[in-house]
């Protein structure tokens, strides 16, 4: 057995069971792989879950999805994004929502959903601007790059929290104590859960890669290209984009990922880097389309 199952049995073995996916999104997600569906089942299908419809309409109008025009019922949203697209948001959306449901502190919940929105688009955005052709695996990606940490949350509770609260929130920190504490980290607990719902190998790579180490090159993920665009857009979540000492931020200096990109229309020096970044970013703080 490698290294990385091993890694996944212990994560698997320490965390317990968590929950299946709700039946409304099996069924959606199964309806959506049919070529043959017609747009009008599938939407009545989601439906029948109206919270997760107000959340899929909500996503699909936020500033990180980048929609030109407001989006107000579900058939629209179909029309406009694409079954392929909407199938991603109803995925990221029911893993989301099952693994924070009732077992989060409200606020806690909230963060979680503002950052990993935050990674999502600025993905999104980052993979259009490269021409990488993605149908919403890079959003989807980000949404639910640190699906581990809320996993974790929810099946150890406060002794999760206070690995947490000791890292200060700074990932390099936090994968060392997680490992310290329990032999793995929220990135491979990402990764198990995703091999356990049987969800794509490219998603689950990109989960598995977001943060670098010796055993997660990204040139060996299913898809590189997405799992470089969710290591970079987790970096630059988090960044001010004011350049201190001459120096970008580490999101614009994560080489092994930036190299993953070289092929595709990615800037080849840090400055390019930081200008391209700097815009998307600011783009989030402008008002999201009228419902006119």
């Amino acid at each position: 057995m490698d290294e990385r199952l091993s890694r996944l049995d212990r994560v698997i073995s320490r965390i317990g069971d968590l929950p299946a996916l709700p039946s409304v999104v099996s069924e959606a997600l199964s309806i959506t792989e049919d070529p043959s569906s017609a747009m009008s089942q599938i939407s009545e299908t989601i439906q029948r879950d109206p919270d997760l419809t107000a959340k899929i309409l909500k996503v699909s109008n936020s500033p990180y999805y980048g929609m030109k025009q407001y989006v107000g019922t579900l058939k629209l949203a179909l029309v406009i994004l694409g079954v392929r697209e909407i199938r991603n948001i109803v995925l990221g959306v029911s893993i989301f929502e099952s693994l924070s449901d009732g077992h989060l502190d409200a606020m806690l919940a909230q963060n979680f959903w503002d950052h990993s929105v935050r990674v999502g688009g600025i993905s999104k955005k980052l993979g259009a601007a490269l021409g990488l052709g993605l149908q919403g695996e890079d959003f989807i990606s980000g949404l639910l790059h640190d699906m581990g940490k809320m996993a974790l949350l929810r099946q150890l509770g406060p002794v999760y929290m206070r690995v947490l609260k000791a890292s200060g929130g700074f990932s390099e920190p936090l994968c060392m104590m997680e490992n310290e504490k329990f032999g793995f980290d929220h990135a491979d607990a990402a990764a198990a859960l995703a091999s356990c719902w049987n969800l794509p190998k490219t998603l689950e790579d990109a989960l598995w890669c977001h943060h670098p180490g010796p055993e997660r090159q990204i040139a060996n993920a299913k898809d590189p290209r997405l799992a470089a665009l969710v290591r970079i857009a987790n970096r630059a979540s988090r960044e001010d984009f004011v350049i201190s000492n001459g120096q970008p931020g580490p999101s614009c200096l994560e080489e092994e990922a930036w190299g993953v990109l070289g092929s595709a229309r990615a800037p080849g020096d840090s400055e390019g880097r930081h200008e391209l970044l700097k815009r998307f970013v600011s783009e989030f703080d402008e008002p999201p389309p009228d419902e006119a």
